[in-house]
């Protein structure tokens, strides 16, 4: 069990809400649950609060902006789809961040922490979700994976769209022939359309660089999930 108190926030629509909510971890779902209102309100002691949401910038913005206001403690937040520097840069309380909302083929994550206090408790926190922390210097823009992988998808829809080869045939060359453990359609099939979505679209309201324009079929599949 960790030596530290924990708050946890999440949104449903995260991939690790089920395991963050059995923790046993003061843990408050921001779909249904305030975590602001009441005296006894389980942050207030607490050593670090996570932030586990899977929303898009705007929403995170208002979230952080709540949280500054009303937390003391450091927080520490997933920034899988957004631009982890400019959070990180905005929001003076928000020290650490992580990259947990992308499936990907070993239990090791992404994390940006400024100090080693911090990085600590991230460490504690992935112990108890069986999670390796792989510290970066910088959250960057979609960290490293989840902006690569996106991007590698991406171009791979765009092609099937292009009548270029069968989703199949794709699958089997990436494996095969690139060594990649799973095929780009069978990624996208364990990462999900939703959060990769999030990521193109905002690396692409960021940059304007069409690269990461999502594909006409991503968008729908995302829209339909």
């Amino acid at each position: 069990m960790s030596t530290l108190k924990y708050t946890i926030l999440a949104s449903k629509s995260h991939p690790l809400y089920d395991d963050l909510k059995n923790l046993g971890l003061p843990f408050y779902d921001l779909e249904k649950d305030d975590p602001f209102e009441g005296k006894e309100a389980r942050y207030r002691d607490a050593d670090i609060v996570f932030d586990f949401t899977l929303i898009d910038r705007d929403r995170k913005e208002k979230l952080l902006d709540i949280l500054a206001l009303q937390m003391k403690a450091p927080v520490v937040s997933d920034l899988t789809c957004l631009w982890g520097e400019y959070f990180i840069e905005k929001y003076p309380m928000l020290k650490g961040a992580v990259a947990t909302a992308f499936w990907g083929p070993t239990n090791k994550k992404e994390v940006y922490a400024q100090d080693d206090s911090v990085f600590s408790g991230i460490q504690e926190l992935f112990k108890l979700l069986k999670i390796e922390a792989k510290r970066t210097t910088g959250p960057g823009h979609g960290f490293i994976y989840p902006r690569t992988i996106s991007l590698l998808i991406n171009e791979a829809f765009l092609a099937s769209e292009d009548q270029l080869a069968s989703i199949e045939d794709m699958d089997t060359a990436m494996k095969y022939g690139v060594n990649y453990p799973h095929g780009l359609f069978e990624w996208h099939d364990k990462v999900g359309s939703r959060p990769i979505l999030m990521l193109l679209d905002d690396l692409h309201h960021v940059t304007k660089d069409d690269r990461y324009r999502a594909s006409t079929t991503l968008r729908k599949q995302a829209n339909l999930n």
